[in-house]
């Protein structure tokens, strides 16, 4: 079995190297700050977008978990996030291409034969190489759109592979965290603790339709549509965090998916009563980025608890940034 719920002692994770400026691809700034506070009061999650000028901008205010109120914005052009919105997902007539394609091959293949007056078993052979050539195809499509073919041909959003191929995207708001934080004298776990609250409270929780807008979504938004819409959940919003979290060199992360829910685990020795999953002989501490509760590494929503404890379907998925 490639993981089990365990309930243990922690310790901290270093954070032992600094993020280099590299560009992200799409035009995108990235500011974090300590934001005025009215004295004695602390104020909820809050965010507002707007579109002005052709550029999209989200400003987002969050509390850390030590109570620092934190505020956070982020813009990119509009014409660059409808571009990168048509990396992702795909309309009927995209895979009718596919299909279209495997069509003409069978029709061509069937001339062929008769022109060239071939046997059944030749025309047969024919067919099964436009098959497996129809198959690998359409699973590339799929990969290229953010989706996994499985068994029984099942198709499922490629968290993973979403991950991997947003890194860099984010990794303006990465860094403009890790700017913030260290400005306010923050170690490598209260950094981390302020992407993680932010992915959780101000990013708000919204179910992702299966299909939008004539478009087969796998019911995820990437990482830019995420944070330039504000919304998102639970396989959503673990796609963000963990792209913004491995933006650190030390910072490892896996995906933990159980029946009809989402969450990550961070690389670091538990702490007593902290929730966590082993997968390859490492600890990894569970986060909830679905929110909307406020919950620190380590502690999960009781319906979370719950399904690590009885399914026997957890799935560990380890993210890279290659």
């Amino acid at each position: 079995m490639l993981c089990s719920f365990l309930v243990c002692v922690i310790m901290g994770a270093a954070w032992q190297e600094q993020l280099a400026r590299e560009s992200t691809g799409v035009v995108l700034r990235g500011v974090s700050e300590q934001a005025p506070s009215r004295k004695g009061s602390k104020s909820p999650a809050t965010q507002r977008i707007r579109e002005a000028g052709g550029t999209i901008t989200a400003e987002y205010g969050f509390l850390n978990f030590n109570n620092d109120q934190l505020a956070l914005t982020f813009s990119i052009p509009a014409k660059e996030l409808a571009s990168y919105r048509l990396e992702y997902g795909y309309t009927a007539a995209e895979k009718a291409g596919i299909d279209q394609w495997q069509q003409t091959a069978v029709d061509e293949a069937y001339k062929n034969a008769v022109k060239h007056r071939q046997s059944q078993e030749q025309l047969n052979s024919a067919g099964e190489k436009i098959t497996k050539e129809y198959k690998t195809r359409l699973a590339n499509f799929y990969r290229s759109r953010g989706f996994a073919l499985l068994e029984r041909n099942l198709l499922a959003a490629d968290i993973p592979d979403i991950v991997r191929r947003n890194v860099r995207k984010v990794r303006n708001v990465a860094l403009s965290l890790n700017s913030s934080g260290e400005k306010l004298g923050y170690d490598s776990d209260s950094i981390i603790s302020a992407a993680i609250s932010f992915v959780q409270t101000a990013v708000f929780y919204e179910n992702v339709p299966l299909e939008f807008k004539g478009r087969q979504t796998g019911g995820v938004y990437p990482p830019l549509e995420c944070i330039a819409s504000g919304k998102g959940d639970c396989d959503t919003k673990s796609a963000l965090l963990a792209a913004i979290l491995l933006n650190w060199n030390r910072v490892k992360v896996v995906g933990v998916a159980v029946p009809n829910h989402y969450l990550i685990g961070i690389l670091r020795n538990p702490a007593k009563g902290d929730a966590f999953v082993e997968y390859n002989n490492a600890k990894y501490v569970l986060v909830e980025p679905a929110g909307p509760g406020w919950l620190m590494p380590g502690s999960v929503d009781r319906r979370t608890l719950s399904l690590l404890n009885a399914s026997d379907k957890i799935k560990i998925e380890p993210f890279t940034t290659n």
